[in-house]
């Protein structure tokens, strides 16, 4: 006797159901996968960072005017292709730490280093013409942008101690009598 078309119909599914439940299984398993995976996800969209702490010295002493920032922009020229820019402020003793859009740390890579601090209020500068006010710089000017600082650092996951400490150093000191 031969099978009826409605027999084979439930044949062929039968036979088709395993495969499809080990596909829907497999579908099932991969969308949870990635529905955790972006739960779980970085959401400053950074990436991965690695800490970075150190000191920043100004002629051997550390600088601790308390508007003192670090900014490190990424160095296109060495490879970074970072559109973040790390930043940190100094504690007391003159140590900082870095920060990416609220992220611990700085994605790996070479960086060209800016630090600017000031002290005292900002004051109007005499003469005829109006200008904004302007605070006193506690460093030389030079250290105020990256491309003229000739400060230069590369973030790894393993640094040496050290790696990271600034030192500054005024014009009169260490120039030639």
């Amino acid at each position: 006797m031969y099978p009826t078309r409605s027999a084979s119909l439930s044949l062929a599914m039968a036979a088709i159901k395993p495969a499809l439940r080990r596909q829907i299984a497999l579908l099932s398993s991969a969308l949870i996968t990635g529905i955790v995976a972006v739960g779980c996800a970085d959401a400053s969209g950074v990436g991965k960072t690695f800490p970075v702490t150190g000191m920043i010295t100004l002629d051997g002493r550390p600088l601790v005017a308390k508007t003192t920032v670090v900014l490190f922009k990424p160095d296109a020229a060495k490879g970074n292709g970072s559109v973040y820019e790390p930043t940190g402020t100094v504690d007391g003793q003159g140590k900082y730490a870095l920060v990416t859009k609220g992220k611990k740390g700085a994605p790996p890579g070479w960086y060209k280093i800016a630090v600017t601090a000031h002290e005292g209020r900002a004051e109007h500068p005499k003469g005829t013409l109006r200008h904004r006010p302007v605070a006193h710089a506690v460093i030389p000017g030079k250290y105020g942008q990256p491309e003229t600082s000739n400060l230069s650092i590369e973030v790894v996951e393993n640094p040496v101690p050290g790696a990271y400490d600034l030192k500054l150093v005024t014009e009169s000191v260490g120039s030639s009598p």
